[in-house]
Formats: structure tokens, C-alpha cells, sequence
């Protein structure tokens, strides 16, 4: 009995219909059975013609590896992962690598930004954590805001500044990671601070951003104008700081003089019979 051919309801073709049927009751669906019983064997795709894969799954994960593996993996080209794997034996092409890459999920994004923490940041934030967390009972007398409620909170004010260069690229480079890679530690990049042509200063609460502010970049005659004071400044200082060392090193550095050695002289030697300075 074959299915009546249903094109509005199902948006496909009586012919499909009836092929995927056909195959159904091959791989042995009963429609007479109630209640009906479909299985995912009845009605999967037949094995694929052509060459099968030729990466097996130890060399897939073998890529993988190399990918996850630390920060500069992640940065690694497809080129650099099949070079690698070459120097273990394993001969693979740049291309099946970006195939591979891209069947698992992964897709060539830019790296996660955040500021750099130096190690006494990271320990001042985790003594800040402690103290202002409620899942420590026994931290009692470092715990001074465990019992703040939202209210309390809406009366603090974040602050922040960044510095920001005009027409500055900081540089851009792509990592290798899934969706939920996002936040990885290899998969991240420091933002760390370094020249700036001018400062940006900002602040917010809970409900409420700014006020900001930047600092403008000097002008000449500023640079100018601080130049001339810092001169000025030290053709001041100087000569007092210059007699404050000489008194406080004077008898030091007496001792630290070379003595001074014998006057080189002149001598006729008869075996060469030439003058020699000795």
C-alpha cells in the first residue's frame, strides 16, 4: 500500500515520499503494527559512495591538541598545525587541516580583550572578593560588606580610565576557538596600557553613567611651557643638591683614586739596538 501523496501538507514530493518509504519497509518498518513504530535505522541515510575520509580520529584529535594547547596554538595557522603534525609522522595538508578545523566548530575569530592583571592587582582584587562575599562565615572581621543589601550597593561608584591613540592600530590577529570558547584563557588577549596620545576618565553607578572626562594632549607651547620649567627647576636645584654630594662623598671618594704609577722613560736596548718605552 503505498502512501497517498500529500504535496501541500508536507512540502514534498510525492516521488520522495514514496522512495523514503519504499526504503522504510526495507530496513524493516511495519505499518500495519499499531501503534507504528519508526525507528532512526528506517529511515537513515544509506552509506555514502566515494573515498572515505582519509584523517582518522586519532589524527583529528591530534590537531586538536596542538590547537588547545596554550595561547600560541590558538594563533597557529593552518599551515603551522600540518607542519607540526608532519614532525610527528603524520602527513597532512594545510587544507585538510582548515577542514577539519571547521567541522568541529571551530572558526578563525578575534581574541577575547581584557586589561592585564599583574600579580599584586590579581591579589588586591581576590583580598577585595573576600571581603565582600557571604560564602566564608568564618572571614567574619574581613567580611565589612556581606550584609549590604541592593540598596547599599546603589549608593557606590564604579571608576575607570583607559588610554585611548588616535589612528593606532593595536594590532589584528584571529584565534582558533569554538562558540563556547569565548572566555579560555588561551583564547583571551591582555589589553595592557602603554603610550597614549590622551586619557579618558569615567565613572557609573547602578543606575546612572558619567560624568567623564579627558585629559586633552598637550600643545606645543605647553610642552614648550613645561620644558622651560623643568630647566629653570633644575638650574635651581642643581648646584645645592651638586655641594650636598660633594660633602656627603667627598671622604668616600678619596680613597676610590688611582694612585698614580711611574712616568714612562725612554730606553736604548743594544740587542735591537732601537729606543724602547718602558
Amino acid at each position: 500500500m503505498r502512501p497517498r501523496a500529500q504535496p501541500v501538507t508536507t512540502s514534498v514530493y510525492p516521488r520522495t515520499v514514496n522512495r523514503i518509504y519504499s526504503r522504510a519497509n526495507a530496513a524493516g518498518f511495519k505499518p500495519n503494527e499499531l501503534p507504528i513504530k519508526i525507528l532512526p535505522h528506517h529511515v537513515q541515510d544509506a552509506p555514502k559512495p566515494g573515498r572515505p575520509a582519509k584523517q582518522a580520529e586519532e589524527v583529528k584529535e591530534q590537531i586538536f591538541q596542538q590547537v588547545r594547547r596554550d595561547r600560541y596554538g590558538r594563533e597557529k595557522s593552518c599551515a603551522d598545525v600540518a607542519g607540526g603534525l608532519s614532525l610527528q609522522g603524520v602527513g597532512i595538508s594545510a587544507s585538510t587541516v582548515w577542514k577539519v578545523l571547521r567541522a568541529a566548530g571551530y572558526r578563525k575569530t578575534k581574541p577575547t580583550r581584557k586589561p592585564g592583571l599583574t600579580q599584586e592587582m590579581r591579589s588586591a582584587r581576590l583580598k577585595w572578593a573576600l571581603e565582600h562575599t557571604e560564602f566564608k562565615p568564618y572571614l567574619d572581621s574581613l567580611l565589612e560588606h556581606k550584609d549590604w543589601t541592593l540598596e547599599d550597593w546603589k549608593n557606590v561608584i564604579w571608576t575607570d580610565e583607559t588610554s585611548v591613540v588616535i589612528n593606532h592600530r593595536r594590532g589584528g590577529y584571529r584565534v582558533w576557538r569554538k562558540a563556547d570558547e569565548r572566555v579560555v584563557k588561551s583564547c583571551i588577549r591582555e589589553r595592557w596600557k602603554g603610550y597614549s596620545e590622551f586619557m579618558f576618565w569615567g565613572c557609573f553607578s547602578y543606575d546612572k553613567k558619567g560624568p567623564c572626562h579627558v585629559y586633552q594632549p598637550e600643545t606645543k607651547a605647553e610642552k614648550e611651557d613645561a620644558t622651560r620649567r623643568i630647566k629653570q627647576l633644575n638650574a635651581e636645584l642643581e648646584p645645592l643638591q651638586r655641594e650636598e654630594w660633594e660633602l656627603s662623598e667627598s671622604m668616600r671618594r678619596t680613597g676610590l683614586r688611582n694612585k698614580r704609577g711611574r712616568k714612562p722613560q725612554w730606553r736604548w736596548t743594544e740587542k735591537t739596538g732601537k729606543l724602547v718605552l718602558r
